[in-house]
């Protein structure tokens, strides 16, 4: 049966269950079921993909059943062991849900976000051949870990006794229990019961800036926007949730020093300069478990790319990978539970909230003015490093035109609002094509440093040693020639982001 043609009620606080199933007991003929006590547990990842692409994922009964939200329909139903708090798509049972949730979920895992602890109590209506008509399920449900209990009674529809049906809704009606609800009404109020909302983050920057802003005040909305990614993922670092949360922490602090300095003219100078520095140890102090991070999710790809009998030398390699990412983790913990951290973070907070009257050069400049300056500079720079790049340009020019490329997409990100829709996407589509080119060419060449050093610091001798040297040797012969093939596509793709349509639809927007 579809949910959605249920009719599915919210009980009034002045409505006591038990009396009404009483009342429905003296109005019809019913049979009542014993009362049933379960527990259903919600789950996604941290930014919606589930919800995002229009499902909902839950567990009960040693089942998770993954549901279309639209139409409330089950796509799959599947049988598992029992819930935990956080699992990934590769712990899942084989099979469809498996295969449906994997290239959805990628690297985030799903998080139990709440649990209700049901008591059903269902009840038959019957005709005069005591065959069931209508059910009708009332159910109380407590939000685990709250004082929140929801209380709903749900008409089941019958096939071809709609005259019962009618009936039943009638009666509920002279009850006082009219409030219809979405059948999905007791995830929502549960979700917000435990302080969140469906659809409530994404990794995505978006800020509204309204043309009427000073450049001071868009700064301010752009910085706290950002601050506010940094510390509503937090908590996942701490409990070392998935990879995701540490990856947009860091975006969030990159596009904060990217701001610091392409505006430092709207802030004090001093609060500028500070600021940069103390962002600027905050990336350091991140690093190292991104970087471990990132190479252990190249585990399935650098397998892929070793034939058969190369593939186990890898083994103690990413178990090496891992040991050191575990001892980085608990320096990062200890980092982001220091004094010294909270202090940033709080004192630039405090800034932000703050009315600080001191003057800087751009800070009373309309915001449309800064973003033009701001991002015509960059994209003439952007234009002039590339075109000045040719075959035998060193490796370190096209790492370069990689920065180059970051802050125009930051400033093109933090002012998009302010300029057409349609136009900034083809802008920042034409961008994104660059970037990924380089970005390719750069992860290539850091992954060969870092295998390079690895292999020096082998002991030669062992027979694990031997296997693992000849699977990086391997890998790093593949590395090259794919960085050889990346770098070969970089003259097509810069000569269409540079291209004469695209210079013009720049100037357009941003002279």
């Amino acid at each position: 049966m579809q949910e959605l043609q249920q009719d599915t009620r919210c009980l009034p606080e002045s409505v006591e269950m038990q009396a009404l199933i009483d009342a429905l007991a003296d109005t019809f003929a019913v049979e009542i079921e014993g009362a049933r006590e379960h527990v259903t547990t919600w789950y996604d990842t941290f930014d919606w993909r589930l919800y995002n692409r229009g499902y909902l994922l839950r567990y009960s009964d040693r089942h998770w059943h993954l549901l279309e939200y639209r139409t409330g329909e089950a796509v799959v139903v599947a049988r598992a062991g029992a819930g935990k708090k956080r699992l990934f798509a590769r712990e899942l049972p084989r099979g469809r849900l498996r295969s449906l949730l994997a290239p959805v979920l990628d690297v985030r895992a799903l998080l139990l976000l709440v649990s209700l602890g049901s008591v059903d109590t269902r009840v038959r209506i019957l005709n005069r051949d005591q065959k069931t008509t209508v059910f009708v399920e009332f159910s109380r449900q407590q939000v685990r870990g709250t004082d929140t209990v929801l209380r709903t009674v749900r008409l089941v529809p019958v096939r071809g006794y709609d005259k019962a049906l009618r009936a039943v809704r009638a009666f509920f009606d002279d009850q006082g229990v009219v409030e219809q609800v979405p059948p999905f009404h007791t995830f929502e109020q549960g979700v917000q019961a435990v302080g969140r909302r469906p659809g409530d983050y994404s990794s995505r920057f978006a800020v509204r800036l309204d043309p009427d802003l000073t450049s001071r005040q868009a700064a301010i909305t752009i910085y706290r926007r950002l601050l506010d990614t940094m510390q509503v993922n937090e908590e996942g670092i701490l409990r070392d949730l998935d990879s995701e949360f540490l990856h947009d922490f860091r975006v969030a602090i990159r596009r904060t020093r990217s701001g610091l300095a392409q505006m430092k003219k709207v802030l004090p100078a001093d609060i500028t300069a500070t600021m940069k520095e103390e962002f600027a140890y905050l990336g350091r102090i991140t690093g190292p478990v991104r970087d471990l991070d990132v190479y252990l999710l190249y585990e399935h790809d650098y397998r892929a790319r070793l034939p058969e009998q190369l593939q186990e030398g890898l083994g103690s390699f990413f178990a090496d990978l891992a040991e050191q990412r575990r001892l980085e983790q608990k320096k990062l913990v200890r980092a982001l539970r220091s004094p010294r951290y909270r202090q940033i973070v709080t004192g630039w907070d405090e800034y932000l909230r703050s009315d600080d009257p001191t003057p800087s050069a751009d800070a009373d400049k309309p915001v449309i003015d800064l973003a033009r300056r701001i991002i015509h500079r960059r994209f003439r720079r952007l234009l002039k490093d590339g075109l000045a790049i040719g075959a035998d340009s060193p490796d370190e020019d096209l790492h370069r035109l990689r920065i180059q490329g970051k802050k125009l997409r930051y400033s093109l990100e933090f002012f998009r609002s302010l300029f057409p829709e349609q136009e900034m996407d083809t802008v920042i589509r034409q961008l994104k094509r660059l970037q990924n080119n380089l970005g390719d060419f750069n992860d290539l060449s850091v992954q060969q440093e870092m295998l390079t050093r690895y292999l020096h610091g082998l002991r030669p001798g062992s027979r694990k040693n031997m296997e693992l040297a000849a699977a990086i040797g391997g890998l790093l012969t593949n590395l090259f020639h794919e960085q050889h093939r990346v770098r070969e596509r970089f003259g097509k793709t810069f000569a269409r982001f540079s291209s004469r349509k695209n210079v013009a639809l720049f100037k357009k927007l941003f002279h």
